[in-house]
């Protein structure tokens, strides 16, 4: 589980600790899988394969030591029987693995999400705006113009910054320029909630770098963030988000 997510975020707001044994049982799940096409469009079939359950392309039918793998709302269960904190599902996609990770901190909009090795993902009013010890980590991300678009499900445009380590360990901001468009409505259910949702796409630019990048996020009439695909950084390219309890 140490490529997935990793090591505790330095901060006061990660101190809370919460039952490992079951979570990590649940975490002890995780999905090796195959699919690595960051495309728009695979990117969507992605991250609604999530919750529709996990597809042959996103994960094999037996794990490597010949064991039925749970599906997403399986893990689900798991992980809320143990944990009784606000949970996130996470599957980065080119590792290929899914994990459970829950609350272990919360600064007004800022809430941090780790795995039972506190392994941490941090996010902004639904955003991610920084992952600790992945290598290549994000370590910052501005969202707060492309926010309110995506959260009041609203199209425009909006600046937002990524600073993320290279592979020399140097941080390196990325400034784009990005275009938040409506897409289409979306009900589901997942572990026990039903969810209406507007899908809503961003697609950032790099004025000094060749790079475009794509966000989905399948938002509520509330400004929850149900669902999303979001892009960590060019080394670990996206991340797709389940909430399984708020």
């Amino acid at each position: 589980m140490g490529e997935v997510l990793a090591v505790i975020l330095q901060s006061r707001a990660a101190g809370r600790t919460f039952r490992r044994g079951a979570l990590a049982t649940a975490a002890a799940l995780a999905l090796a899988g195959c699919g690595s096409d960051t495309s728009k469009t695979e990117g969507t079939t992605i991250a609604l394969g999530v919750v529709k359950g996990v597809t042959a392309k996103l994960a094999p039918r037996k794990a490597a030591g010949g064991g039925g793998v749970p599906d997403p709302e399986r893990l689900a269960a798991l992980a809320k029987a143990s944990f009784k904190g606000p949970l996130i599902l996470a599957q980065i996609e080119k590792a290929g693995l899914l994990t459970a990770l829950g609350e272990t901190g919360r600064n007004g909009a800022v809430r941090t999400f780790a795995t039972p090795n506190e392994q941490t993902l941090v996010f902004r009013d639904g955003l991610l705006t920084a992952t600790r010890g992945l290598g290549n980590d994000l370590m910052s991300a501005k969202t707060a113009a492309v926010a309110a678009l995506i959260l009041n499900r609203r199209p425009g445009t909006a600046a937002r910054t990524y600073r993320y380590l290279d592979g020399e360990g140097t941080e390196r901001p990325l400034p784009m320029e990005c275009a938040v468009v409506t897409g289409p409505t979306k009900s589901f259910d997942f572990a026990g909630r039903h969810y209406d949702t507007v899908q809503m796409d961003e697609t950032c630019r790099a004025a000094r770098q060749s790079l475009s990048v794509s966000n989905s996020y399948w938002v509520t009439g509330e400004g929850t963030v149900a669902l999303s695909r979001q892009w960590i950084g060019p080394a670990l390219g996206h991340v797709t988000i389940q909430l399984v309890r708020p």
